[in-house]
């Protein structure tokens, strides 16, 4: 028996899915304890969108270590915190026309959901949520509540005051009609006092919403009073090619959750973005030990400086998203019998295969030709891609003819 299987709990998982032990890596490739080379399509699930190790801001993070400098802050004045809140505002919130403050929340995005729907329940007096089946918030027992995508792997956290509706891929007025009617009901006699919803899915199945329907919900939710969240925690920081996955629907959140990604560096960060104007927290009334990670506040005003002082890191995701895409669909195409669909935008994509055991075989058949890639959605039937949004075009290629090799396998015996 190893250390592993001696000492670890069985709620591991991932190590399940790929059975070596891991030692090093960059870019967009680890390696294992043998040195064996594999492309990493996962990325920490979205946590390393800016690379394994960049060297960028590696260096950022040696300097802060080196030169003395505050690790842990709790929420006191920092120069990198002030750094940090600076570049946000003048090349994220600005450039956007989005006037909201930046709370610090602590290491995990489900920590941001669990602050986001206590100031909503604040600021409204109404504690139930509405949320959207293929939610996913997190696994703090409040986020779990109100998540609607965990299926075989639910937890023990039910709280009777969240009620989720369809995912909506393309809007009707039955789905408008639904919507008024439940927001207007409520859940078990209690008034909704917020939306939480992720307006492209990660582990719901890669799948983004019909804009048009966000923009009616933010409409609908403005004459009920209720406040919108916006789940970002993995579809955010540029993972669709915007920085944020809900701009140009019209969403327009009232607040939103950031973490995964955000540190740049794969450290441990999550933030609250909240309209200005509702921002009624008093001091200390909801804390944290880690929200004063200042080695995270460089790494990711550095990240910031160097991928979004323009366009050019945005236009390069969606143009990969649009290879990634394609090469789901030439797969879709030569297995048309099956009936894939490809789903997701950007770099967060996915080819949903309707077959649990498939999407399985397909992602071990990957692996055995040292791609790593993850399953996602309802019974986990979608095989769903997030390569470092720093990956070339030459590693995505390569990584997409090991995809297509690995359907090959196990498609071609499906067929027969």
């Amino acid at each position: 028996m190893n250390a592993f299987e001696q000492f670890e709990s069985n709620v591991r998982y991932y190590c399940r899915r790929w059975p070596v032990v891991f030692a090093t890596s960059h870019g967009s490739t680890i390696f294992d304890e043998d040195s064996k080379a594999y492309l990493d399509f996962f990325a920490g699930a979205g946590v390393l969108s800016y690379g394994h190790n960049n060297p960028v801001l590696v260096e950022v993070a040696l300097s802060h270590l080196r030169s003395g400098k505050l690790l842990h802050s709790l929420d006191t004045f920092t120069v990198e915190k002030r750094e940090f809140l600076t570049t946000f505002e003048d090349l994220i919130l600005e450039p956007r026309d989005m006037d909201m403050v930046v709370q610090t929340v602590g290491p995990t995005g489900a920590t941001a959901v669990e602050a986001a729907l206590q100031l909503a329940q604040r600021l409204t007096g109404k504690r139930a949520v509405l949320g959207f089946a293929g939610g996913y918030h997190g696994m703090s027992y409040r986020a779990a509540s109100v998540s609607a995508s965990m299926e075989g792997r639910e937890t023990v956290a039910h709280i009777g005051d969240f009620v989720a509706l369809p995912f909506v891929k393309q809007m009707t007025n039955d789905d408008l009609d639904l919507l008024d009617r439940t927001l207007r009901a409520g859940v078990d006699g209690q008034k909704i006092g917020a939306i939480l919803l992720e307006a492209t899915q990660g582990e719901g199945g890669a799948r983004a919403f019909d804009p048009a329907y966000l923009a009616a919900l933010r409409t609908k939710a403005t004459e009920l009073g209720i406040m919108v969240i916006a789940d970002e925690v993995q579809a955010g920081v540029g993972r669709t090619g915007a920085f944020f996955s809900f701009e140009g629907s019209g969403l327009d959140p009232d607040i939103v959750c950031l973490s995964k990604a955000i540190s740049g560096l794969g450290l441990p960060m999550a933030i609250n973005l909240i309209r200005r104007d509702l921002d009624t927290w008093n001091a200390g009334e909801f804390t944290g030990t880690f929200r004063g990670n200042n080695l995270a506040f460089a790494t990711s005003t550095k990240m910031l400086q160097t991928y979004w002082s323009d366009n050019l890191f945005e236009q390069d995701t969606k143009y990969k998203g649009i290879i990634v895409r394609e090469a789901l669909q030439t797969i879709a195409n030569t297995y048309e019998e099956l009936d894939f669909t490809v789903n997701g935008n950007g770099l967060l994509c996915g080819l949903n295969v309707k077959n649990t055991e498939l999407a399985d075989r397909v992602t071990r058949a990957a692996f055995d030709r040292q791609l790593i890639v993850e399953t996602c959605g309802a019974g986990d039937q979608v095989v769903k891609l997030l390569p470092p949004l720093t990956t070339t075009d030459d590693e995505l290629r390569e990584g997409l003819q090991r995809l297509s090799d690995a359907f090959a396998e196990v498609c071609v015996a499906s067929v027969a």
